[in-house]
């Protein structure tokens, strides 16, 4: 089942079943509608031919089988055929309840305790407001031992020739072929990797994190006369930017709070995950808005 959010200006049609997410979400025209995220296939219980998902309680790869916290060592197993490493967490793999509905706005809930030390209730809401898209996720912690979260949305744009993405960063992480981070380096006028004024993507594969960023972004399409703002409040610090390559219909573009495989940084609070103890919230908002 799938649920539809519309206004005069805007179509968004939600799979809650399938880790509450976006089948679909599109620009109303009279000329013809478009799409401004990757059409998903409502019939699909795969999140990853859908329009956008949540990433709860944390974003990307877990290496190492897990992960030690406060002196407490915790098991994960890889939550993908394919996928050697835990990915993305649980909340773009679950079915969420629907908690309340409107014309304009849905209100997703569900819990999780399956993957100690994350023990959490999470509410995900959608919202049509004139010419955007609201996406919010709320975390609220609820086990007796402290947890560090992550959080982020993972939407899927159409991939034309001239699109391009305006985003400020100060560096990008390079990664092995695991997609794990192995360095560093910072963004100079020089990369091909330079969105901080408006770049195109590359003609190869790209799947890296970008930090330094301000929250705000800005996503073009002169073929088809379509802008797209993002922004995040509280304002996301880093980013990751994912295609195969220009042979691809898609490209992805995602607001995240923290670093890939931050669980195993030196100091993994300071790569952008948080720590809740209990009863404690971690929210952030996301928008997606038009201007054509």
């Amino acid at each position: 089942m799938t649920i539809t959010l519309e206004n005069t200006l805007l179509r968004l049609e939600v799979a809650p079943a399938v880790g509450g997410s976006v089948v679909r979400f599109e620009a109303l025209r009279k000329d013809g509608d478009i799409a401004l995220f990757r059409p998903g296939d409502s019939a699909t219980d795969d999140p990853n031919e859908m329009g956008l998902y949540p990433l709860v309680p944390w974003s990307n790869r877990i290496s190492g089988g897990g992960f030690e916290w406060q002196g407490e060592r915790y098991p994960l197993q890889p939550n993908r055929q394919g996928e050697r490493f835990p990915i993305h967490g649980d909340g773009w793999q679950a079915a969420w309840r629907v908690a309340h509905r409107t014309a304009t706005q849905l209100t997703l809930e569900r819990e999780s305790s399956h993957q100690p030390p994350f023990d959490y209730r999470s509410r995900l809401i959608y919202r049509l407001d004139g010419a955007a898209l609201t996406v919010e996720l709320v975390i609220t912690h609820r086990g007796e031992a402290p947890a560090p979260y992550g959080m982020g949305v993972h939407p899927w744009f159409p991939r034309s020739v001239g699109v391009t993405i305006e985003a400020p960063a100060d560096g990008v992480w390079d990664v092995d072929a695991a997609q794990l981070p192995t360095g560093w380096r910072a963004i100079d006028a020089a990369s091909e990797w330079d969105f901080r004024h408006g770049g195109k993507l590359p003609a190869g594969p790209i799947d890296n994190l970008f930090t330094g960023w301000n929250g705000h972004a800005r996503l073009v399409w002169p073929e088809r006369d379509l802008t797209l703002y993002i922004d995040s409040d509280p304002p996301c610090p880093r980013y990751l930017v994912y295609s195969p390559g220009s042979q691809a219909d898609f490209f992805c573009f995602e607001p995240v709070n923290h670093d890939v495989d931050a669980h195993h940084g030196a100091a993994p609070l300071d790569q952008g995950l948080v720590g809740l103890t209990k009863g404690q919230t971690l929210r952030t908002r996301y928008r997606f808005q038009i201007m054509a």
